[in-house]
């Protein structure tokens, strides 16, 4: 089977902060923007940074499968994006912003403060 039939539909794949390859597909996407969450402000470019770069990273309580990256976009916007973590990988399962972010669940990855 050949890579592109493979890959069809990938929407993008990016590298997380913990060396997971997360991925979500061009009609997930449109799920995301159209029906799950119509009100979303952001769009791919600021999930990939949320993703690579998050402010932090939490397991959720309700699925230890689940992990959710949050990241200040505005100055009162927070982006989240929940990833399912399956064989060392990941998807996207849906992402939200919010202005009142409820830091619940393990911390599994903290913003390190830069060194000056």
């Amino acid at each position: 089977m050949s890579k592109k039939l493979i890959n069809a539909g990938i929407l993008f794949e990016v590298t997380d902060i913990l060396g997971r390859k997360i991925r979500t597909t061009e009609s997930y996407w449109r799920k995301i923007k159209e029906i799950k969450h119509r009100e979303l402000r952001f769009g791919i470019s600021e999930v990939k940074k949320t993703l690579k770069s998050p402010d932090e990273v939490r397991q959720s309580v309700t699925d230890t499968t689940i992990l959710l990256y949050a990241k200040t976009i505005e100055k009162y916007d927070i982006l989240i994006a929940a990833i399912k973590v399956l064989n060392g990988g990941g998807f996207l399962v849906t992402t939200y912003q919010t202005k009142e972010y409820k830091k619940k669940g393990e911390l599994i990855w903290p913003k390190q403060k830069e060194m000056k």
